[in-house]
């Protein structure tokens, strides 16, 4: 199960995608914000989680108190789940709703409108460096 694991939304439980996505475990992200918020880097950040699959890095991000955070996913069926559990997340911490976006990384950094403060890309492993490069 992978679930919130700290803030606002602590606990909400969130969906995976089917094939093709990994979640990142909640040990490692236990650790990985452990550090970030140690740095005071999420507090009022504006963050991008790029190939976001569940969305469990954006999501745990708006629930530790970042200001906004846009969820990147080319696959229509992983969009579905991340917008779910953004709707989720965001009704039990009483939060902004994280921005969804059904698009390939590549074409959506060429329209999109920064700078974050904050960039998780964490692409899926049987991504071979060719789609790498195009997406």
């Amino acid at each position: 199960m992978t679930r919130i694991i700290a803030g606002r939304a602590r606990g909400a439980r969130l969906d995976v995608p089917g094939s093709g996505t990994r979640p990142t475990s909640d040990r490692v992200r236990e650790s990985l914000f452990g550090a970030l918020e140690s740095a005071d880097v999420i507090d009022g950040a504006r963050v991008l989680d790029l190939y976001a699959g569940s969305g469990a890095l954006g999501l745990e991000s708006l629930s530790r108190g970042a200001a906004s955070v846009d969820l990147v996913e080319r696959g229509r069926p992983a969009a579905a789940v991340v917008r779910r559990n953004a709707a989720t997340v965001a009704k039990a911490g009483s939060l902004p709703t994280a921005r969804v976006h059904e698009s390939a990384v590549h074409a959506f950094l060429q329209r999109a409108s920064g700078p974050y403060d904050l960039v998780f890309s964490d692409p899926p492993y049987d991504l071979d460096d060719a789609a790498m490069t195009q997406d």
